[in-house]
């Protein structure tokens, strides 16, 4: 008994020094029995006594929809149902997960984690505005960049619009149909450029090839393409991405890509 309570003492004394972390219990009528975490201070709780013994309807009634969301998590958790959700507290987010609390294959109360989101947050924005800085660029370059899953058959999660003026075919062919890639190729690199692209998914190594893919009207483009294997940060591929642009046919370059 001892030894569970110091066990106990110990677990409390880590959370409370999880300066973005709450924790929080309550009964079968949303009552809150316990809270604890650093995060008290973010939200402007000088501790638990100001949330302990307070309906979580009382606590959420200044959030700006009275904490409707939350309270249907703590609702739905109390019919045995777990959820995830952010909200704003003052002016910091939160991502909350609350479940049902059980004793004895009972449910006596709901449990929640809230940890402070805001970091999360200015990342995904500093991200979004990234991505749409570049994504301007290169959508407004003569050149066609794309993104492909790992794995086959060939899909394609993003294309450049680029790629409809180069060969006549709308974007969404290229996105909605595996392998589509594959139907254009020139029948004479058809063999050579699969099992370069099949080692690329298959290993992760880069893909460099000079072809030629038929457009929609019959011409024949003739392109350089490149691929690179994007890693998260062990090292493990995630996906691929890439871009090809036309040259003209007949260069040193490209017969040396063709047959080195």
């Amino acid at each position: 008994m001892g030894r569970h309570r110091h066990e106990r003492a110990k677990l409390e004394l880590l959370l409370k020094q999880l300066t973005s972390s709450l924790v929080w219990t309550t009964d079968a009528n949303l009552v809150v029995t316990s809270a604890v975490g650093g995060a008290l201070q973010l939200i402007g709780v000088d501790g638990p006594r100001d949330l302990v013994g307070k309906t979580v309807e009382e606590l959420t009634a200044s959030t700006p929809d009275a904490g409707a969301a939350l309270l249907d998590a703590h609702g739905r958790a109390l019919e045995g149902q777990a959820d995830d959700l952010t909200e704003q507290w003052g002016s910091f987010p939160f991502d909350l997960h609350v479940e049902p609390l059980y004793e004895d294959g009972k449910i006596i109360g709901v449990g929640g984690i809230a940890v402070d989101a805001s970091k999360r947050r200015a990342a995904e924005q500093a991200l979004a505005e990234s991505e749409a800085r570049f994504r301007t660029l290169v959508e407004r370059l003569p050149i066609c960049t794309y993104v492909n899953p790992l794995g086959l058959p060939i899909r394609t999660t993003y294309m450049s619009p680029y790629v409809e003026q180069l060969f006549g075919f709308p974007v969404e062919r290229w996105l909605n149909e595996p392998d589509f890639f594959v139907t254009r190729l020139h029948p004479d690199d058809l063999e050579r450029v699969l099992a370069a692209a099949h080692r690329t998914h298959e290993t992760g190594e880069p893909f460099r090839e000079s072809y030629r893919l038929v457009a929609k009207d019959g011409r024949v483009v003739h392109l350089t393409d490149e691929t690179v294997p994007v890693s998260d940060e062990r090292g493990r591929p995630l996906f691929l991405q890439g871009f090809f642009i036309e040259h003209e046919a007949g260069t040193e370059e490209e017969l040396h890509s063709a047959t080195g």
